[in-house]
C-alpha cells in the first residue's frame, strides 16, 4: 500500500476522553510503562500509523515511547533495512508481497503465535494466508486491508463495474493510473484474463505492454501522490482513476458523486501487518504492540479516523453498517481480489512499465 499520511480527526460526537478509551482498553498490561526508562521502540513505517494520534496517545497515557521513521515505499522500506536499517529499527509494517523477500534477505524475524492472543478474531482469510509465512514461521498477522480498485465520478461516467473503463476512449485525457507496475501491469493483464497476474512469463508482459501503450494516450496522469489523483477527481480533470479506497471520502464531503467498485475482472489486494525487525532486543514489545493492533478497540478507532478497514471481526462488529459499506468491508467478496504478490522477475516489471512509459 504505497500512500501519503492521512490527517486523523476525531470523528464526530467522540470526545477525546472516549478517543483515550479506545486506545487505552486494548493495550493491556504488558505495554504500560514497557518503556518508561526512556529506551524507545523504533518503528519504520509508513506515515499513516506512524503520525497518527494512538501512536501519540500509547507515548503519553502508557510510558510507551515510539520514535516513528517513515518510508514511502516498500522498495525504499528494504533498502534501508539492507543499508543498516536493522541495527536501528524495531518493527515495520510489511505488505504481504514483501514478506517472503524481507525473510531471504534476512531483514525481519518471525513472531510467537502464542504471543498474538487477539488474532483469533481476525478474519480466518488474513490469519491464516499463507502469504505471512514462510517455511512455517509466522512474520504477521494482518491488523489492515483493503483493495486498488476504481473511483469514477458518476456524473460524468455513469455506473462502472469494469476494467473496460479504464481503456475507454470516450474518458480519453481523463484517466488516471498510478505510476507502479505492480498495480498497473496487473490491471493489465486482469484485462487481458490473466487471472494470476505476479506469475507472468515474457510472453504475457509483451501481451500486457502492448495492451498498456495503446491506453497510453487516453491517459491523462500517471501519478505518485494520492493527492493529486484526488485534486484530479475533485475538478473533474479525471473522471475515472485505479486508486485507492481513501480517495472517496473526502471528494463524497466535497459534493462530488464518486463512486468506488472492484472491477469484475478483480482488484489488487493487500494487507499490512507489525513485524519485527532482525535482532531486535524488543521482540517482546513488538510482539505485544502487534497484538495490540488486532485489538477490537485499535481496530474500531483505525476505522473510524483513517477509513481503512480493520482485519477483525470484532473490530467489524462495532461499527455501523453504513460505515462498513463506505469502508468496502465485505469479506464475503475477497475472492475477487487478487492479493499482490512479488514477481519473480521484479525487474523485468520496472523495465516493461518504463518501456511503457517512454512510448
Amino acid at each position: 500500500m504505497d500512500r501519503d499520511s492521512i490527517s486523523v480527526l476525531l470523528p464526530r460526537g467522540m470526545s477525546r476522553r472516549r478517543f483515550n478509551q479506545l486506545l487505552l482498553a486494548g493495550m493491556g498490561t504488558a505495554l504500560t510503562g514497557a518503556c518508561a526508562d526512556g529506551d524507545p521502540l523504533d518503528f519504520f513505517t509508513w506515515s499513516t500509523w506512524g503520525e497518527q494520534g494512538f501512536i501519540d496517545e500509547a507515548r503519553t497515557k502508557l510510558g510507551l515511547e515510539v520514535r516513528s521513521t517513515f518510508y514511502s515505499s516498500s522498495d525504499e522500506m528494504m533498502a534501508k533495512l539492507r543499508g543498516g536499517g536493522t541495527r536501528i529499527y524495531d518493527m515495520i509494517v510489511p505488505t504481504q508481497n514483501y514478506v517472503l523477500p524481507a525473510v531471504q534477505a534476512g531483514l525481519i524475524e518471525p513472531l510467537d503465535p502464542a504471543r498474538l492472543t487477539n488474532s483469533r478474531n481476525v478474519f480466518a482469510e488474513f490469519r491464516e494466508s499463507p502469504q505471512w509465512r514462510v517455511d512455517g514461521d509466522l512474520y504477521g498477522v494482518p491488523f489492515v486491508w483493503g483493495a486498488n480498485a476504481m473511483a469514477f465520478n458518476r456524473a460524468e461516467t455513469g455506473e462502472v463495474d469494469s476494467l473496460d473503463a479504464l481503456f475507454d476512449p470516450k474518458f480519453s485525457g481523463r484517466i488516471a493510473i498510478r505510476d507502479e507496475p505492480e498495480d498497473t501491469l496487473a490491471i493489465a493483464a486482469l484485462k487481458l484474463g490473466i487471472t494470476e497476474p505476479y506469475s507472468m512469463g515474457e510472453s504475457e508482459l509483451q501481451e500486457v505492454k502492448k495492451l498498456l501503450i495503446s491506453q497510453k494516450p487516453l491517459v491523462r496522469a500517471y501519478y505518485r501522490n494520492i493527492a493529486d489523483v484526488q485534486n484530479m477527481l475533485a475538478s473533474g480533470e479525471v473522471v475515472v482513476a485505479w486508486t485507492f479506497l481513501a480517495v472517496v471520502a473526502p471528494l463524497r464531503s466535497a459534493g462530488v458523486d464518486i463512486g468506488w467498485v472492484w472491477p469484475k475482472e478483480g482488484a489488487i489486494g493487500w494487507s499490512e501487518s507489525i513485524t519485527p525487525v532482525k535482532g531486535t532486543d524488543k521482540l517482546d514489545l513488538v510482539q505485544d504492540y502487534a497484538n495490540f493492533t488486532l485489538s477490537a478497540d485499535y481496530g474500531e478507532f483505525m476505522a473510524r479516523t483513517t477509513r481503512y478497514a480493520p482485519a477483525s471481526q470484532a473490530a467489524v462488529d462495532r461499527l455501523e453498517p453504513e460505515l462498513v459499506a463506505d469502508l468496502g468491508i465485505d469479506i464475503s467478496k475477497v475472492d475477487q481480489l487478487v492479493f499482490k504478490g512479488m514477481p519473480e522477475n521484479k525487474s523485468r516489471w520496472n523495465e516493461i512499465w518504463n518501456e511503457v512509459k517512454a512510448a
